[in-house]
């Protein structure tokens, strides 16, 4: 299959065009299905102000989005009451290394085609997910390192109490009482967020043999 993409690929381009045919998108759009056929998507709410969707395939992040909402006068609002600020879609290095290889164009216009397809593809999931329809992502970054170990996120179970969330969050010595109280006074929900970030950190350690 790559070799006849790239054969028919280098075909097209020889040909000198101002830019690539029906044909090459067609062929970009079908190498990206391909790879990111069977992949997970994973939402993840860092703060109110910022979500994530990281995109894991066998056990590889393949993409992340970053989503951000409000300003620096929203810290106790809902996501959902902050208007959207901006989104960032993230490849990492590997990943545009075998787009690259293997779609012999240029560079600026597989990263458009990148961005359409995945506004095409995932853009009214991500939407859907979030519940709205005002998201929209108009950048892209190219990671200078390779794509990260992913997992499904840890969720809290129904039966852990909020003491037993402050506990756990206490045995890392970290903060101390009054600061976990502080910071939730200030950013309610933060004893979950933190115990949640305290609980995946640990299994990414684990699975990175740390």
């Amino acid at each position: 299959m790559r070799n006849l993409i790239r054969n028919i690929l280098k075909e097209e381009v020889s040909r000198k065009y101002a830019k690539p045919t029906p044909k090459v998108e067609q062929l970009v759009y079908r190498w990206l299905n391909k790879y990111f056929d069977g992949v997970q998507m994973y939402h993840k709410k860092h703060y109110e102000s910022t979500h994530s969707f990281e995109f894991c395939k066998n056990g590889k992040e393949i993409l992340d989005v970053v989503l951000y909402f409000g300003n620096d006068d929203d810290d106790n609002r809902k996501t959902e009451e902050m208007s959207f600020n901006r989104g960032l879609i993230r490849v990492p290095k590997n990943v545009f290394d075998d787009l690259t290889t293997d779609l012999p164009m240029r560079v600026s216009y597989l990263r458009y085609l990148l961005e359409e397809w995945f506004d095409d593809t995932y853009l009214g999931e991500i939407q859907k997910k979030m519940g709205r329809n005002d998201i929209y992502i108009p950048e892209l970054d190219i990671s200078n390192s390779d794509g990260d170990i992913c997992f499904p996120p840890i969720t809290k179970p129904d039966d852990v109490t909020e003491e037993e969330m402050i506990e756990h969050i206490l045995k890392s010595e970290k903060y101390k009482m009054k600061d976990i109280l502080w910071w939730e006074e200030r950013l309610p929900g933060w004893i979950e967020q933190t115990y949640l970030e305290q609980l995946n950190g640990a299994e990414y350690r684990r699975l990175k043999g740390q």
